[in-house]
């Protein structure tokens, strides 16, 4: 009888995820796994017609670019630089224009919004449920009109102000494998609802929640095989070193959250840029899409948080900014969360470059002072570099530094800026005459940190290293 049970509930199991996979319209479309639908017959024209779409960047959905897959790129060619906020009651909060105009004029490109929840429900009273029923007596196979209505509203409005939509799946509810059969109407109404609009970043299963790995595997798939636009899906854990579940194919990008603190407890080097550099090695786009926030995790200090963003961008990672604004104070629409004046140049400056070809490199621009932090990218042939540096301590000046270059044969423009403000802090030109040799350059004087930015003004042929002889 055991034997029988177990081989009962395994092929139950299959069936389910033979079900959601859909493995045969998957193989009619013939769509490629990472790049999107081209239009090359009529099912794909009606789909590309019936898309709702959105002035830059949300002209076309986004997916992972075949050619530079640690990021992702839309019909148009165009690459998006992340920037994203939280924003969970979106959906149903009461001054939906004013957060995206602030979210917008704060450099924020994309939201984080849970389609199902109760998020701080004590202080905001909101129970979000999709479905017919309630929470306590839910009817699976009926959806709230008036509530998705509200919801496809609010999803164009953020097009319109040029906001996309992280969308978690799964806020409050806690599904398991058992639960498939009822949750693949979800799925199907998510995909017919919302599939057609193309300001959804990703379909996020579950906020911080990864036991009931089973599920989420059949959900993950679903989303993987039957999103036309092929977007990508993700999931995320708690606070953790390292990306969530970074192997798994269904995953379309690595995710990890940071939900510490501006204390010493958690070091600038040692855990916010390590986290970054461990969650950019898993050849999908990085993402950390959610930091901590001030008071519950203890994230007060802003130009602490500010560097915490510039690391993580500068180790090849997207950044989250999490904030009360975003959480149980999302009603209030002046309170502007520690650091939030900072976003806006980081998205810039990131912006003012090909990020999408950089990658981080660990030879081109270092620094002989243990007690600062830095993190650089490049192009593979270094005509665009940046470098970040920063202190540990706030408020601490630092002066009569150095940085060591490594730069092929060529002339080269270096600029340095204050990430506080993009405020330029000088220019200088500089000379390589071979990649084998270091030199060193003066930066100017800081206080906190640092930003400065290479760029290729003539480059010769590159030198060769000599070996030990």
């Amino acid at each position: 009888m055991k034997v029988q049970n177990t081989v009962f509930k395994w092929c139950f199991y299959l069936v389910l995820l033979l079900m959601a996979n859909g493995l045969h319209a998957r193989e009619n479309l013939k769509l490629s796994e990472h790049n999107p639908p081209r239009g090359n017959n009529l099912s794909e024209i009606a789909a590309s017609d019936s898309l709702i779409r959105f002035p830059h960047p949300w002209t076309s959905p986004y997916t992972v670019d075949k050619q530079n897959p640690q990021s992702l790129v839309n019909r148009e060619g165009k690459h998006l630089y992340i920037l994203n906020k939280t924003e969970w009651a979106f959906f149903v909060c009461d001054y939906p224009e004013q957060i995206l105009k602030k979210a917008h004029s704060q450099g924020v490109n994309v939201i984080r919004v849970c389609l199902e929840g109760t998020p701080y429900f004590k202080q905001l009273g909101y129970d979000i449920w999709p479905w017919g029923g309630t929470r306590m007596n839910p009817d699976w196979s009926t959806f709230s009109e008036t509530y998705w209505n509200q919801v496809e509203e609010r999803i164009k409005l953020a097009g319109e102000n040029g906001i996309g939509i992280d969308l978690v799946l799964y806020f409050t509810l806690k599904p398991t494998v058992a639960d498939t059969a009822s949750q693949l109407f979800y799925w199907k109404q998510v995909l017919k609802r919302l599939g057609k609009y193309s300001n959804i970043l990703t379909w996020e299963i579950m906020n911080e929640y990864v036991r009931n790995e089973s599920f989420q595997n059949v959900a993950g798939n679903y989303f993987y095989n039957k999103d036309y636009w092929k977007r990508p899906v993700c999931t995320s854990d708690g606070t953790t070193d390292d990306a969530v579940w970074p192997d798994k194919h269904w995953m379309g990008l690595s995710i990890v959250h940071t939900c510490t603190g501006s204390t010493e407890k958690h070091d600038l080097a040692n855990w916010y840029l390590s986290v970054a550099r461990n969650t950019r090695a898993h050849g999908k786009p990085a993402f950390n899409n959610e930091s901590g926030r001030e008071k519950r995790h203890k994230n007060d200090d802003p130009v602490h948080r500010r560097k915490q963003g510039w690391l993580f961008s500068s180790a090849g990672c997207f950044w989250t900014f999490h904030a009360w604004e975003g959480c149980e104070g999302i009603n209030d629409t002046i309170y502007n969360g520690p650091g939030a004046e900072y976003l806006l140049p980081m998205k810039q400056f990131f912006d003012s470059m090909p990020f999408w070809q950089m990658k981080p490199n660990f030879t081109a621009c270092q620094l002989q002072n243990n007690n600062l932090v830095f993190a650089a990218l490049s192009k593979p042939d270094r005509e665009v570099i940046s470098m970040y540096i920063c202190s540990r301590e706030t408020r601490k000046t630092i002066t009569i530094e150095k940085a060591l270059v490594r730069l092929p044969d060529g002339k080269y423009n270096i600029s340095f800026y204050n990430p506080a403000d993009l405020s330029l802090l000088g220019t200088i030109q500089f000379e390589s005459t071979s990649l084998g040799l270091v030199s060193s350059i003066e930066l100017p004087d800081f206080t906190d940190d640092l930003v400065l930015k290479i760029t290729s003004e003539t480059q010769k042929e590159k030198s060769i290293i000599k070996g030990t002889q």
